[in-house]
């Protein structure tokens, strides 16, 4: 494996002093990517450390009341997404990033609410528990992204976001696109739906979240690697999330834990993605240090 420097997500960081300790153990070369839970206060308390360290931004960044929704047939969900994509923007180029990741939209023209707890609230609701397989984190079934709703939503969502990665390209930013895991209401799930994102406009890139894939590997029954092989060579995924999870057939899981945990298979997933150039993110909401000189070992 050639050397890549590992960038950690600031989604395990909730405060300055978790900053601080991170960088003092980590060396000042690290770098990061801004996380959607960060508010307008901890952004400027970390912009004097981390400035000139951000690779790239998960949007919305500052956070949101809500996750931006582009697939909405909501005029005012639409409008608010897209100032909050433009917000997004705007940090972006403050803290010098050239990524921003976008959870693109979802089956619904609601808004969808950025706290979990809510969201889990409103997808157990009655718009979409019918489509549900397993009601237990409201996970859909294999057929879920081919049914007409499914693919009207799609389609809206892709309209904008060509639209809006032009936007971005203009300011010298990249718009990613993030596969979601495989709950009713989500949309982008599969290698084959990233593959025809990856067509749909010259400057939208992909981010390849190999957690979010391993979930959807045991809801749509495809093979987990040859998954991760497919979307790679699209050449369009300019960014990774790395994290693991428990999920096992009948069982599905966004833990977001260590790469090592579960038995999550990341010393395979990391021979397959050291050479596709894609910045490669720690997104563990744990063990942020000891996530990332694991992560470094095996990269040098």
């Amino acid at each position: 494996m050639k050397a890549i420097l590992p960038l950690t997500s600031l989604v395990a960081m909730r405060d300055i002093g978790e900053v601080i300790d991170f960088l003092d153990e980590a060396g000042k070369e690290v770098r990061f990517e801004l996380s959607y839970m960060m508010s307008p206060s901890f952004l400027d308390e970390v912009e004097p450390l981390v400035k000139g360290r951000i690779d790239s931004v998960h949007a919305c960044c500052p956070a949101t009341e809500y996750f931006p929704n582009l697939a909405s047939g909501d005029s005012f969900v639409v409008a608010q997404s897209m100032r909050d994509m433009r917000s997004t923007l705007d940090t972006a180029l403050r803290f010098g990033a050239s990524i921003v990741v976008l959870h693109a939209g979802y089956v619904t023209d609601l808004a969808m609410p950025s706290d979990y707890k809510i969201r889990s609230l409103l997808l157990a609701g009655e718009e979409f528990s019918a489509e549900a397989r397993f009601k237990d984190g409201s996970i859909c079934g294999p057929d879920y992204n081919r049914g007409p709703k499914y693919l009207l939503f799609a389609a809206r969502a892709k309209e904008r976001l060509a639209e809006l990665a032009g936007v971005y390209a203009g300011k010298g930013v990249r718009l990613a696109v993030e596969n979601l895991n495989p709950r009713v209401g989500y949309l982008f799930h599969t290698p084959d739906e990233m593959v025809k994102l990856s067509r749909l406009q010259p400057n939208l890139g992909l981010c390849l979240d190999v957690g979010h894939l391993f979930i959807c590997s045991y809801a749509y029954g495809f093979d987990f690697l040859e998954g991760i092989r497919t979307i790679i060579a699209t050449k369009k995924v300019l960014t990774c999330h790395l994290h693991g999870n428990s999920s096992a057939p009948g069982l599905f899981r966004d833990d977001h834990h260590s790469l090592d945990k579960h038995g999550f298979p990341f010393a395979e997933v990391l021979a397959i993605l050291a050479d596709s150039g894609a910045n490669l993110v720690l997104e563990t909401v744990e063990e942020p240090l000891r996530n990332h000189r694991m992560l470094r070992d095996m990269l040098m």
